[in-house]
């Protein structure tokens, strides 16, 4: 007679719902905001790869991930991060051509030195 009670109870909990997640709260950052931001990233945050070659990719994403919240930026930093540095050059001059920016100074960097690139 227990093994009755207890099976409709345990039915009737796995059927309530609950409220969905709050949404994520937005800042106003486009993916076009973000994606300015990366390509002149040198001259916003005061980085020079002359200066430091081998830290100024670390520099960098530092400064990148402390400023870029827009969802969209923050996955294709992600994603870029993980690749050679050709392959970033020519992954974040796509995307810029791809949202209207015309020049990136940093695929131009990441290119020209091949060094100074994104980390993870």
């Amino acid at each position: 007679m227990i093994f009755c009670a207890v099976v409709p109870l345990s039915l009737a909990c796995g059927c309530s719902s609950s409220a969905p997640p709050p949404a994520a709260p937005t800042t106003g950052q486009t993916f076009t905001d973000a994606m300015k931001m990366m390509c002149d990233i040198d001259r916003l945050a005061g980085l020079s790869a002359e200066e430091d070659p081998l830290a100024i990719g670390q520099k960098r994403s530092e400064w990148l991930a402390e400023r870029i919240d827009n969802p969209d930026g923050i996955e294709f930093r992600t994603i870029v991060s993980v690749k050679g540095p050709d392959d970033q050059a020519k992954a974040i001059r796509a995307k810029a051509k791809e949202v209207g920016i015309a020049a990136c100074p940093l695929a131009d960097s990441i290119e020209a030195s091949s060094t100074g690139g994104l980390s993870p």
